[in-house]
């Protein structure tokens, strides 16, 4: 056997120690890129509760954040989240919002409409009317939204169509399912839990039932609703005149009512607006509204809202975009993620709902001139209704 001499044993002992000096660094690398990490990781999350503690104290406790605060918990109370608006104002502001939307609801039907006051000019079989010039579609926009104005000529074209199933219908394929030029979400619903004995066709993958808001007549009939107590409408005579307020269904009747669906609140009543102090009391979110100018031409508006291109408009904006084109009455619709109009076979505003457009009880409809029923509209992709 061979035995190493001192200086071989010497050039050992050296690449043993180098060998673990190198392991040992390999090791220790990991470990000092993750204690860097954790670090930072620290860091990160001490600024973030800050900047949170920052944004929360101005938000509850400035001016400014107060009256933001305001406007987001009147937004949330009007969009049927009111179990939530606590946590923003209290439940003494929850009251105070509560009291404030009663007190103005009841003032807001004691106006009464003029039906005088709008003249829709009788059809002139020498300027028949085309899609084309039925329908003018204008952008608008406001400090805090965008949207869409239609302007509809001649009133007796717009009907209100029910949705055909008890989930409700998206308001897109109402209108392709009616063959409209065009469309807008119309009253408003509340939804309870689909029940065990609710079988058959209408019912597969419906999970919730859309009940209609108040009442829902189409071509002068009643589809739906109380026909006894007074419901806030609003709608079209046979004369194509913009009708709104409380009446029962056989005051309705009497004044020839022949499309309605039920909302508020009513915006401008005879020219003059109805919101006269504050924003309106329903916050920032998505609008849709209906009006109409003295010649009987019609303004279907509906904002884009709760999304960084438009985050939404408050009642009193959408009565000032309005009584500036000359509105003489006008109702607010359903809004929230509810808010969406149609045109010629495509969407034309943006629904802030996470799916997008969502179903709906009924819709104001846009028939083709040249139809009595609908036609089919032009340039538009047809395809089979679904919900």
């Amino acid at each position: 056997m061979l035995f190493p001499t001192s200086k071989r044993m010497e050039q050992l002992n050296q690449s043993e120690m180098s060998a673990t000096a190198v392991a040992s660094s390999s090791l220790s690398l990991p470990r000092r890129l993750s204690r860097r990490w954790f670090r930072v990781a620290v860091w990160a999350l001490w600024i973030i509760c800050i900047i949170i503690s920052l944004a929360l104290g101005w938000f509850y406790l400035t001016p400014q954040g107060t009256k933001l605060r305001g406007i987001v918990a009147e937004a949330v109370y009007t969009s049927k989240q009111t179990k939530y608006t606590w946590l923003l104002v209290g439940t003494s502001g929850v009251e105070k919002i509560k009291e404030n939307f009663q007190r103005q609801a009841e003032a807001n039907h004691l106006a009464k409409q003029d039906m005088s006051l709008v003249k829709v000019a009788a059809p002139d079989p020498q300027h028949i009317l085309t899609p084309s010039t039925l329908i003018n579609v204008e952008d608008i926009r406001g400090e805090t939204y965008v949207g869409k104005i239609m302007y509809i000529k001649d009133p007796r074209l717009i009907h209100v169509v029910a949705s055909h199933n008890p989930g409700g219908e998206k308001v897109s394929n109402i209108a392709t399912r009616k063959n409209a030029l065009a469309a807008i979400n119309g009253g408003g619903f509340f939804l309870t839990d689909k029940t065990d004995d609710m079988v058959g066709p209408e019912f597969e993958g419906v999970e919730r039932i859309m009940h209609p808001l108040g009442i829902i007549i189409s071509e002068g009939k009643l589809v739906s609703g109380d026909n006894e107590a007074k419901q806030d409408i609003v709608g079209f005579t046979k004369d194509g005149v913009l009708i709104s307020g409380r009446y029962t269904y056989e005051q309705m009747k009497k004044l020839g009512v022949q499309e309605a669906v039920s909302f508020l609140p009513r915006l401008v009543v005879n020219g003059k607006p109805m919101i006269t102090e504050g924003d309106g009391g329903w916050g920032v979110a998505p609008r849709t509204a209906i009006a109409q100018k003295k010649d009987g031409t019609v303004m279907f508006l509906v904002i884009d809202g709760r999304s960084i291109h438009s985050f939404g408009a408050t009642l009193k904006d959408v009565q000032e975009e309005l009584l500036k084109r000359g509105a003489v009455n006008a109702v607010n619709l359903d809004g929230g993620s509810s808010s969406s109009m149609y045109h010629r076979g495509k969407l034309i505003t943006t629904p802030s709902g996470i799916a997008g457009e969502k179903p709906m009880p009924n819709a104001f409809l846009v028939y083709n001139p040249a139809h009595k029923h609908g036609g089919y509209v032009y340039g538009a992709k047809q395809e089979k209704p679904h919900s």
